[in-house]
């Protein structure tokens, strides 16, 4: 026998012991049970909240919740109108606010303030003078949620490669000058500086309102001061001037032109119609007085001069000051958390992130996941932040892994099996931080992969379900 025959009927028995095991393996892929997601339900909203947020006298929350991008979306039927609260935290900021719209609205009604909008002839605030109940299905816009933060592509309006690429043409364009606009409407129909005007020691600066005459002056200051009555008006009522409520924004703007219109002050005319912040609002222990003191102006450099400690980017710092869903507030938030926090690097990434968000909740998602760090990351500071996916993770010190996801409920979605699967998440010790709750199926698809989980973890300014699940309530300076 040629000694090639035996050789040649081993190959054949290998070939067909492949063969074997592609087959079973293909046998196995096709009839493997399919991935099992699920859809964000509709809960009830006694489930989410506390009895006091769902009603009161002047207002009531539909009971059935829907979740929308993990977080709970709730619907307010209030007499001074229709409001939507993106999750259960900004539900009991809505709700607090209430008191403050009555007695605006009841200031306008009366006094200096009546007199003004009178002699003005016209209210910017019209819809809301004439109190009527509002059906809540008037409401428009579906929010988002958070979902985004758990794509698996961080999708940013500059990339870390691309802002370095890209930085140099943006700062041409702008003629070196970040705060520098290109022409826009308020621009379009004015004649163009000259280009040697930085030269000339008269021209002191080159934006609109100071090129266009005493009449734009005049409009600047009274801009001014409109701002400065809008502080006082919330400082009194203790409420944020810089609320994203559409009813109470509108309300302050209405009557803070008012006083302008009338040249009295705004505060003090409040203060005789409904008395001091004491009697008018239920102190919600939350209100960042630092934000109440400062100026718009000054707020912002202190917050870059803060932010510059810890990002190397002085460019990308600016855009986050003036981009995205963060209002002044909410700046100052994630600012005094990262002082708290002292992240060795991943700053630079947490601005371009903060840049791009598109409201309230997505921003508050940022300031409390930092947050949640914080309060329960062993040894916390001097860890790094990290991106993953477009979602905010943190690794500590000692090489363990947090990721901290201020959620109101997590169902497992296709989307969020695709983020956990991440390379990034590959860490021998890893916990995940969930700050409201999460599915069985979500709880365990967790656990599969290696995740330490807390359900209802506690963070400052956290809403009650999860200081509930800790037997205490949430220690805050509050105003009696």
């Amino acid at each position: 026998m040629s000694p090639i025959a035996p050789m040649h009927a081993r190959c054949v028995l290998v070939m067909l012991a492949l063969a074997a095991v592609g087959a079973h393996a293909a046998f196995a892929s096709v009839n493997a049970p399919p991935a099992v997601y699920e859809n964000e339900p509709v809960l009830s909203a006694p489930t989410l909240v506390q009895p006091a947020l769902l009603s009161g006298p002047d207002f009531r929350v539909v009971p059935e919740v829907r979740v929308r991008g993990y977080m709970a979306d709730f619907l307010i039927d209030s007499k001074f109108g229709p409001l939507r609260a993106g999750s259960a935290e900004l539900l009991a900021v809505r709700v607090s606010e209430l008191p403050a719209l009555e007695a605006l609205d009841r200031a306008s009604r009366s006094g200096a303030f009546a007199h003004a909008l009178a002699e003005r002839g016209r209210k910017t605030g019209a819809a809301i003078l004439n109190v009527v109940r509002h059906p809540v299905d008037t409401v428009t816009g579906i929010p988002a949620g958070v979902a985004r933060y758990f794509g698996h592509q961080w999708d940013l309006w500059t990339g870390r490669a691309q802002s370095v690429a890209d930085r140099s043409s943006r700062e041409f364009e702008n003629k070196g000058d970040p705060y520098r606009a290109p022409p826009g409407p308020m621009t379009a129909g004015r004649d163009a500086p000259p280009e040697d005007a930085a030269a000339l020691p008269e021209q002191k600066s080159r934006a609109w309102y100071a090129r266009a005459g005493s009449e734009a002056g005049r409009e600047a200051k009274r801009y001014l001061k409109y701002s400065q009555e809008r502080r006082d008006m919330a400082k009194l009522l203790g409420v944020d001037p810089n609320s994203t409520n559409p009813l109470l924004d509108e309300k302050l703007d209405e009557l803070a032109w008012a006083a302008v219109w009338g040249n009295f002050s705004a505060g003090e005319a409040l203060g005789q119609v409904v008395g001091t912040a004491a009697d008018v609002v239920s102190w919600s222990g939350k209100l960042n007085q630092y934000v109440l003191e400062k100026t718009p102006e000054d707020l912002r450099e202190e917050n870059r001069t803060a932010l510059l400690r810890f990002c190397s980017d002085d460019y990308s710092v600016r855009q986050f000051l003036r981009r995205g869903g963060f209002t002044d507030t909410s700046r100052a938030a994630l600012v005094q958390t990262l002082e708290k926090l002292k992240p060795a690097s991943g700053c630079n990434e947490l601005v371009e992130l903060g840049a791009t968000t598109r409201d309230e909740v997505e921003a508050r998602y940022l300031v409390d996941a930092l947050k949640l760090i914080l309060v329960h990351a062993p040894d916390a500071t001097g860890g790094d932040l990290l991106v993953a996916g477009a979602g905010l993770a943190y690794r500590t010190r000692d090489g363990k892994l947090v990721l901290p996801l201020p959620v109101d409920y997590l169902s497992y979605t296709g989307e969020l099996a695709e983020f956990l699967d991440q390379p990034a998440f590959r860490y021998a010790e890893k916990t995940v931080l969930i700050g409201g709750d999460a599915s069985l199926l979500a709880q365990r698809e967790f656990t599969q992969r290696g995740w330490n989980l807390v359900l209802r973890a506690p963070y400052e300014g956290a809403p009650a379900y999860a200081w509930a699940a800790t037997g205490r309530a949430e220690k805050t300076d509050r105003k009696k």
